[in-house]
């Protein structure tokens, strides 16, 4: 989960500096493309052209559709917004989660776990800082992201065994450039650079943005068999690697340095998720002791 994680941080630098030179649409395009191409070499020698038909996996669709879903945010608020910042905001997905659970799957949710969630909420507020000078509107859109990431987590329950490793970046890769190309000529006419006409990408861009992709299949290939091979509650923690690696890439490549009410909100929602996979290992474990019966404990 550390590799998966530093590969997640490196597809965002890369796509990053890639949002400077290159219309968003058009990031999305070349890297997945690139994502696309290396997927589906990887999944033919590693798994085998016949398991290439799994593709058509019904919850990978959905699973895809909301992670290519998410691709179009964040890179847009790249070019507004530090990259500690906007990875920060997403780590409040496990948060969502959790609400989403009591709604969709009406699971009980104790005092301590929204304690948990107040306390992560509060980091988030002291990283975005509505009400101030430093305020930008454009944050709004990472917490949507983070929303989308967590019905992309639901589906990757339902895939469980069924698609190998390579194939679900494929999908995600593919469905990214069905996403930007029916979004370009949608987004283009309200005039935001970000969402610019495309260029003719130099050297330097293209490959910057193909190097995103490669990363991309890597992290999302390293994260599913994290979590398919390794204990849920003992593999989890460890993605928060992923802030880490992208408050360093931030400082070293963009000279982006948090201050210290940003840095004090990035270590109360790591301290929350942590506290609510905590909460989240101990409910597993009293859930398994209770299943077994009377006479064979």
């Amino acid at each position: 989960m550390i590799i998966a994680s530093a590969s997640f941080a490196a597809n965002d630098i890369n796509t990053k500096i890639a949002v400077e030179f290159l219309p968003v649409t058009e990031i999305i395009v070349i890297r997945g493309v690139t994502a696309s191409i290396f997927a589906f070499s990887m999944a033919c020698f590693v798994h085998g052209v016949s398991q290439l038909k799994t593709i058509a996996n019904r919850n990978l669709f959905w699973r895809s559709l909301f992670e290519a879903s998410v691709g179009p945010i964040l890179i847009t608020c790249y070019a507004f917004l530090p990259l500690a910042t906007v990875t920060a905001v997403m780590q409040f997905g496990p948060f969502i989660g959790m609400i989403a659970g009591i709604y969709l799957f009406k699971e009980t949710v104790g005092w301590r776990r929204w304690c948990a969630a107040a306390v992560a909420f509060l980091g988030v507020l002291l990283i975005i800082k509505p009400g101030s000078e430093a305020f930008q509107p454009i944050v709004i859109p990472v917490l949507f992201a983070a929303t989308l990431g967590v019905a992309r987590d639901i589906q990757s329950r339902k895939i469980g065994n069924t698609v190998p490793p390579f194939v679900v970046p494929l999908a995600t890769s593919l469905m990214s450039i069905l996403i930007a190309s029916a979004l370009t000529p949608i987004f283009r006419p309200l005039g935001f650079k970000a969402w610019g006409p495309w260029l003719w990408p130099d050297l330097y861009s293209f490959a910057i943005s193909s190097l995103a992709g490669i990363f991309l299949v890597l992290a999302n290939m390293f994260a599913f068999l994290a979590f398919r091979s390794g204990n849920m509650s003992a593999v989890s923690p460890f993605r928060y690697f992923y802030l880490f690696f992208a408050v360093i890439g931030g400082m070293i490549v963009f000279a982006e340095f948090p201050d210290y009410l940003a840095f004090l909100g990035m270590t109360l929602i790591v301290a929350g998720g942590i506290y609510l996979l905590h909460r989240e290992r101990l409910r597993a474990k009293h859930a398994a002791v209770a299943a077994i019966p009377p006479g064979a404990q």
